[in-house]
């Protein structure tokens, strides 16, 4: 048996009238509280910024922040957390697109996030064992990240750890401008310690470059040499015999007339196997001497 309602329309020709259960306005004004609803119990925003806080991300966060992320394949925080999740099992030269323009448009916080990724995708590559030309490749990268990084905004853990990269890669003038942005005290002091640390390692050519590199920081003439003798010197305890005698020319500046300096070149010369640059050393040192005396 029929239901009443249908009864009624048992014998009408053409379209059965339908019951409006909602206006159109009712339907707008539901959607808006459902999303205001869903941004209250779940604040984007606020879980970005937790989870940027987080070094590891669960499965079922990673499966939300990938989902988040087709969803909205432009908002630059989720790329960040996909891309630092998936540094460690992705090539970096898949990273680096997404990263590098990140870094050239994202906020303050947003390119230190894509340096330190970047940063460390470079240094894992580089441990691995790979090709000479992707090696090639890889540390010209890590060279031309180095070299933005050190115009840019960044804290200064990640600047030192910059910085003495650039140092182990031969960039003396990108180490030396950033570590003008720590802003050291007494840099000649922490580039010394740097050369210790090298030396420490067993990385003798390594520690004379961070030697030198503070003599040219020295406050005092005094320093100078010390710092200017333990850089040559260094050299020297690893047989690197001709860097030894190319740094004793190229860095001598301001020590050019110091005559303990002198006179430790003309013997050190002799020891490296250069005479002719010993008798250099040794006639700079007999003018110099000469200069002094004739002083009134």
């Amino acid at each position: 048996m029929l239901p009443g309602r249908s009864k009624r329309y048992a014998f009408t020709d053409g379209e059965i009238p339908r019951l409006v259960l909602t206006k159109p306005w009712q339907l707008a004004l539901i959607a808006v509280l459902v999303l205001a609803l869903l941004v209250t119990i779940f604040p984007q925003k606020a879980l970005v910024d937790t989870l940027y806080a987080q070094q590891e991300l669960d499965p079922l966060t990673l499966s939300y922040i990938q989902n988040l992320y087709r969803a909205e394949t432009s908002n630059v925080d989720v790329a960040l957390l996909l891309a630092r999740s998936q540094g460690k099992t992705r090539d970096v030269q898949s990273l680096e697109p997404v990263l590098l323009r990140v870094i050239q448009n994202g906020t303050v916080r947003q390119r230190q996030e894509a340096y330190t990724i970047l940063f460390e995708s470079y240094n894992r590559e580089l441990s691995l064992p790979i090709t000479k030309f992707e090696q090639t490749h890889v540390t010209r990268s890590l060279s031309g990240l180095l070299q933005g990084a050190s115009k840019d905004e960044l804290p200064a853990l990640m600047v030192h750890a910059f910085a003495v990269k650039a140092f182990e890669l031969g960039m003396s003038q990108t180490g030396l401008a950033l570590m003008d942005k720590l802003k050291l005290q007494q840099p000649a002091q922490e580039l010394e310690e740097l050369g210790n640390q090298a030396l420490a390692r067993g990385d003798y050519e390594g520690a004379a470059i961070y030697f030198l590199l503070a003599r040219s920081r020295a406050l005092s003439i005094g320093e100078a040499r010390r710092l200017f003798r333990k850089g040559i010197e260094t050299y020297m305890a690893a047989s690197l015999f001709q860097k030894a005698m190319h740094a004793a020319s190229g860095e001598l500046g301001d020590l050019k007339s110091d005559l303990p300096t002198l006179r430790f070149l003309s013997l050190t010369a002799i020891a490296a196997g250069d005479p002719v640059r010993a008798a250099n050393f040794a006639q700079r040192l007999v003018f110099t001497v000469s200069d002094v005396g004739a002083q009134p």
